[in-house]
C-alpha cells in the first residue's frame, strides 16, 4: 500500500516542477480499491455495451476542507437565538470551508495526466469539483470499470453505467465521488389532466373555487396580506430540458392577476442549457407562472439547467451543475424552487452525501431551497408494489431543503391530497440520511402515534422525514401554448411556497434585515413560526399497493407541519 508520505511526496513533486503537469506512470499510484459499489435496481436491465467512443463528461468532487465546521456554522447562523443569525457567508467566505487542500487537487491532476489528460483541458466549476471529457473507453481504463447500457422500464429511458468503480486507494482521502457512475435515478415532473380549453380565453376570479386553483384563491386562503417592493430575487428551474413560454406567462398574468400582469420573467442558464419559449413544457409554465402571480414584484429568473444534449445522464449531472450554481454566483437567489425528483435508492450513497452537501453550502449562503416532495405517495414513481420498502425522493430527503407536500380542498377542510388521475403527496423517510437535529423529536413522535408494527420494514424509523411543509396542490389552471391546461401535484405546492417566502424576504429587506435562508430550524423550534402553520390532520398518501402514511395532529410525512397562514407567518418570521 502506498503510503500518505508518498502521496505527499508526489504532490510535493507536481507543485516544484512549476509547470503544467506531466504525464506519468500509472503505477505510481499503485493499485485500485473499489470506491462505490451498488446493485441494480429491479426495473433496470443491461442492453449490451455502449459504444467505446461515447463522450463522457466525468466530473470529479474532491475532498473539502472542512464540512463539520460548515455545518455548525449553518445551524449557527440558521438560529434565530443566535447573536449570528442571518450573517449568511459570501462566495468568499464559503470557500474557506469548502476548498480542498493543494494536495488533493494536484493528485487528482497528476492521476489524470498520466492517462495523457492536460492541465488545459481541465474545468473547475467551482474549487471543489473537476470536469473532464474522455471517451468511454478511456473512463472504463480509469475508473477500472466496464459501463453497460443499461434500460428502466420505468421511465423507458436508456443510460450508460456502471455497478461499482474504482481509483487508486491513494486517491480516496482526495475523492467523494465520480459521476456519471453508479447512479440509475429517474426524474419525475407533474402530474397532468386534461386540456380545459384550446381558445386561450381565461375566465377570471375572485376568492376561491376549491376545483380552480388561481392566485386570487391562494391568496385569499392562506391569508396574503402583503405586496412587496421587488426588493428580493426569486428563482425556479428547467431539469431535462424543459422550457418555459413568455407568452404564456403573459397571457396567464391576464387572465388571472391583474397586480401582476405586464410582469415577466428573466431566461438563465446554468450548465449551458437555454431555455426555448417557443416549445414551452408544462413544468416550466406553471413554475414560472405561479412564481410571477405570487412572488409579484420580486423578479423572477427561470434558470434552465444543463447539460440539457445528453438525455442519458442529464439529471445527476443537472443537479450537480445546479449546486454549483448556488455556490459559486455572487448574488445567488434568495429562494429558489425546483420541482423534480427521483427515487433516493437509485442514487449512490457518495453522490446523496456530495449533492445534499451542495444544499448545506446554498443555505450557508442565505438562500432558501424548496424542492417538491412527489407525486406518487411512498411508491416512489408510481410503483405497484415496494418489495424493499417505501421509496424516498431525493433531493426532498436532503435535511438542508424545505420540502414541499401537497394538499387538497375536500368537503370545506384541507386534507392530505390523493390526486383525481392517479398517485398522492409524496413523503415518507429516508433511508440515507438521519433525521437532523431540528426534527428527530417530531419524527419520533409521529412514529410512536401513528404507526404500529404493520409499518415495520417499509421505512427507516430513523431517517429524516418530509416533506417540511405544504400548500395546495391540486386543480391548478396554467397556460400552455394559449391554452388552459390543468395540473396536479407538488410540482404546483413548491414554487408556491417558494414565492410567498419571497415576499417575506422582501418584507425583511424592507426592515433592514437579512433573507429567511435555511429556513428548517425555524420552522421545526421556533414556537411563534409554529402557530402560524396550519397543522392539516386528515388524509393519508397512498401507495404501494398500500394506504400509506397518515396525516396526524403535529409533523406528519404526508404535509409535513403544514400549509400557512401568510399574515401570522409574515409576523413571526419579520
Amino acid at each position: 500500500m502506498i503510503s500518505t508520505i508518498q502521496a505527499t511526496v508526489l504532490a510535493f513533486a507536481i507543485l516544484a516542477r512549476g509547470s503544467p503537469l506531466q504525464n506519468r506512470d500509472r503505477t505510481d499510484f499503485g493499485p485500485h480499491s473499489v470506491l462505490e459499489k451498488v446493485g441494480v435496481p429491479s426495473t433496470w436491465t443491461s442492453r449490451g455495451s455502449p459504444h467505446p467512443e461515447t463522450v463522457m463528461k466525468m466530473q470529479i468532487a474532491l475532498k473539502q476542507n472542512d464540512m463539520a465546521g460548515l455545518e455548525a456554522k449553518l445551524m449557527d447562523i440558521s438560529n434565530p437565538k443566535s447573536a449570528n443569525y442571518g450573517k449568511w457567508l459570501s462566495k468568499e467566505e464559503l470557500e474557506k470551508f469548502t476548498q480542498p487542500s493543494e494536495e488533493s487537487v494536484n493528485m487528482v491532476k497528476l492521476w489524470l495526466s498520466s492517462f495523457g489528460i492536460h492541465e488545459s483541458s481541465l474545468t473547475r466549476p467551482t474549487p471543489d469539483w473537476i470536469e473532464v471529457k474522455v471517451p468511454l473507453s478511456k473512463a472504463e481504463v480509469m475508473l477500472g470499470s466496464k459501463y453497460s447500457l443499461y434500460h428502466d422500464s420505468v421511465s423507458d429511458r436508456t443510460a450508460p453505467r456502471t455497478t461499482e468503480y474504482s481509483i487508486p486507494l491513494l486517491l480516496h482521502d482526495h475523492v467523494d465521488t465520480i459521476q456519471p457512475t453508479t447512479s440509475f435515478a429517474r426524474v419525475m415532473g407533474p402530474q397532468v389532466a386534461q386540456n380545459q380549453s384550446e381558445t386561450g380565453h381565461h375566465k377570471r376570479q375572485s376568492g376561491c373555487d376549491p376545483n380552480n386553483i388561481v392566485p386570487s384563491c391562494i391568496q385569499s386562503y392562506y391569508n396574503v396580506d402583503y405586496s412587496g417592493q421587488g426588493r428580493a430575487s426569486l428563482a425556479v428551474t428547467g431539469f431535462i430540458g424543459l422550457s418555459a413560454s413568455h407568452s404564456d406567462s403573459a397571457s396567464y398574468l391576464r387572465s388571472y392577476d391583474s397586480a401582476a400582469s405586464g410582469s415577466d420573467f428573466k431566461d438563465g442558464s446554468i450548465g449551458g442549457a437555454s431555455n426555448n419559449p417557443n416549445n414551452p413544457d408544462l413544468e416550466g409554465n406553471l413554475d414560472t407562472q405561479l412564481a410571477l402571480a405570487l412572488g409579484h414584484p420580486n423578479p423572477v429568473t427561470y434558470y434552465a439547467v444543463g447539460p440539457n444534449n445528453d438525455p442519458d445522464n442529464q439529471f445527476t449531472d443537472e443537479l450537480i451543475n445546479f449546486g454549483n450554481y448556488l455556490n459559486s454566483a455572487s448574488k445567488p437567489p434568495t429562494a429558489v424552487s425546483t420541482s423534480y425528483g427521483g427515487e433516493e435508492q437509485y442514487f449512490s450513497h457518495s453522490y446523496l452525501d456530495r449533492i445534499c452537501n451542495e444544499f448545506m453550502k446554498a443555505g450557508a449562503r442565505g438562500v432558501s431551497v424548496f424542492f417538491s416532495s412527489g407525486d406518487f405517495g411512498v411508491g416512489g414513481n408510481g410503483e405497484a408494489n415496494c418489495n424493499q420498502g417505501f421509496y424516498s425522493l431525493f433531493p426532498a430527503s436532503c435535511p438542508y431543503i424545505t420540502s414541499v407536500g401537497a394538499t387538497q380542498f375536500s368537503n370545506g377542510a384541507e386534507i392530505a391530497a390523493t390526486f383525481e388521475r392517479g398517485g398522492s403527496t409524496g413523503g415518507g423517510f429516508s433511508w440515507y440520511f438521519p433525521a437532523p437535529s431540528y426534527q428527530s423529536a417530531d419524527t419520533k413522535k409521529y412514529i410512536s402515534n401513528n404507526l404500529d408494527s404493520s409499518y415495520n420494514g417499509y421505512y427507516n424509523p430513523g431517517g429524516r422525514g418530509f416533506p417540511d411543509v405544504a400548500l395546495v396542490g391540486e386543480y391548478y389552471d396554467i397556460v400552455l401554448t394559449g391554452g388552459t391546461q390543468r395540473v396536479y401535484g407538488t410540482s404546483a405546492s413548491s414554487p408556491a411556497w417558494a414565492s410567498l417566502i419571497s415576499l417575506i424576504n422582501d418584507y425583511r429587506i424592507g426592515e433592514g434585515k437579512p433573507t429567511l435562508g435555511f429556513l428548517n430550524p425555524l420552522l421545526y423550534q421556533n414556537t411563534g413560526v409554529r402557530a402560524a402553520l396550519k397543522d392539516i390532520t386528515q388524509g393519508h398518501n397512498q401507495g404501494c399497493g398500500t394506504y400509506g402514511f397518515p396525516a396526524s395532529a403535529g409533523w406528519d410525512p404526508t404535509t409535513g407541519l403544514g400549509t400557512m397562514n401568510f399574515a401570522k407567518l409574515r409576523k413571526a418570521l419579520g
